[in-house]
């Protein structure tokens, strides 16, 4: 697409052509002219009854568009944004989830196979840090279809009424995740099972403490008994000894 000035007048362009819109930032007229015409050429393309990419739907949103340049030249543009959304899976069990959403694009049709939309779509994948499988994708046409098939091998998907395509693989890490949860869970909970309470330690511990009292009582009285019946009758002659010798001392004194 065409424009009378420099698309790097407007917006920040680095070195590869690619500019990263947000909805917070500033505004100008030559930015607006761009995200305008570019919304109206997409929903043409796309045969949208409404278009779907404006300044008045871009700004003041947590929305944001890569936008591919080149001189006076917007060559494609991809709008993502997160959303809150309902999917069903074949058994009827409805899921909320809220993922970053492909929601507009779009590449100029003077510039198409030419490898313009892989390089968006790249430059989008890692700025966002993310994979294809898990991005959701709103009203993707057939073109895109056909581009994420051969590009990323994503095809199997269950159609929504909400028309937003989220592809198996979306699901199959997450319930990977699920599993491992469990898993860990479970595991915890045997440590927790295996390992003995504070309540339980004492316990053990005062067994021990009595064990040990009864056995040192028990080697006592052993010892005890293991000694000399010579030893014995020694202290208690020696005690005679003693008694009988205070009671010779009292007579004496008596007499004198």
């Amino acid at each position: 697409m065409q424009f009378n000035f420099l698309i790097s007048k407007c917006m920040s362009v680095n070195e590869n052509g690619m500019s990263i819109l947000n909805g917070g930032q500033q505004h100008n007229q030559q930015l607006d002219e761009v995200i305008k015409i570019m919304g109206e050429a997409s929903a043409k393309a796309q045969n949208l009854k409404q278009v779907i990419t404006s300044p008045s739907r871009f700004y003041q949103t947590d929305q944001g568009i890569y936008i591919k340049s080149e001189g006076k030249q917007c060559l494609g543009m991809l709008k993502i944004g997160r959303k809150n959304l309902f999917h069903r899976d074949l058994s009827g069990l409805v899921k909320e989830i809220q993922p970053l959403c492909v929601l507009d694009f779009y590449v100029h049709e003077s510039v198409q196979r030419k490898g313009i939309g892989k390089e968006l779509f790249e430059e989008m994948l890692r700025c966002e840090i993310i994979s294809p499988e898990k991005l959701a994708y709103d009203r993707p046409s057939p073109k895109l279809l056909g581009f994420l098939k051969k590009h990323y091998h994503l095809s199997n998907y269950i159609p929504q009424n909400n028309n937003f395509v989220i592809f198996s693989q979306y699901f199959e890490n997450r319930k990977q995740n699920l599993n491992n949860q469990l898993a860990s869970s479970q595991s915890t909970q045997f440590q927790y099972s295996s390992t003995p309470s504070k309540v339980e330690q004492l316990g053990s511990l005062m067994s021990q403490m009595t064990i040990q009292s009864t056995q040192s009582k028990n080697q006592q009285q052993k010892d005890s008994k293991s000694q000399t019946p010579w030893a014995t009758d020694q202290k208690q002659q020696q005690n005679m000894y003693q008694t009988t010798t205070g009671l010779m001392s009292a007579q004496i004194c008596k007499k004198r």
